[in-house]
């Protein structure tokens, strides 16, 4: 119940530097356009651990931040550019992809992913998040809904 609290209707993407990042944008379009839903692609940039004998965690430099956010903004463009287009913004966040797949998962209808090497984030993101997650495959098996005990998928 609380985390409905701040459940707002959107659809967030998962997006990676896999070759499969743009069908995951594609179908997290699809369904944010069913949904009638905004869709956020959402990269979690990894930063460097803190350096020895500092007090301050490491950064990820400006000019990362920059171009990262660049290269999610060319996945969001042709997206944007579709005839039935839904609202599609971009979000660069600094942090381990399971932790900030699983904070965006408390104001989304639905999560959407790609599978990752091992699943670990997936099945993260799938077990502690607040929303349902839909898992982008490769070919033969294009997907996988995994929804929370209670949420419709």
């Amino acid at each position: 119940m609380s985390a409905e609290i701040g459940r707002r209707s959107r659809v967030v993407a998962g997006i990676d530097l896999s070759a499969s990042n743009l069908e995951i944008a594609r179908r997290a379009a699809r369904e944010a356009r069913r949904r009638e839903t905004p869709l956020v692609l959402v990269h979690a940039l990894g930063i460097p651990p803190r350096p020895a004998g500092s007090l301050r965690p490491a950064n990820a430099s400006p000019e990362l931040l920059i171009s990262t956010a660049q290269w999610l903004e060319s996945i969001a463009e042709p997206l944007r550019a579709e005839p039935d287009s839904v609202q599609v913004s971009t979000r660069v966040i600094p942090g381990r992809a399971d932790d900030v797949l699983i904070a965006e998962s408390l104001t989304a209808s639905l999560v959407v992913l790609g599978e990752d090497r091992g699943g670990v984030v997936a099945a993260e993101v799938g077990h502690r998040g607040c929303s349902p997650v839909l898992i982008v495959r490769p070919e033969p098996m294009p997907m996988l809904a995994v929804s929370r005990p209670g949420r419709k998928a």
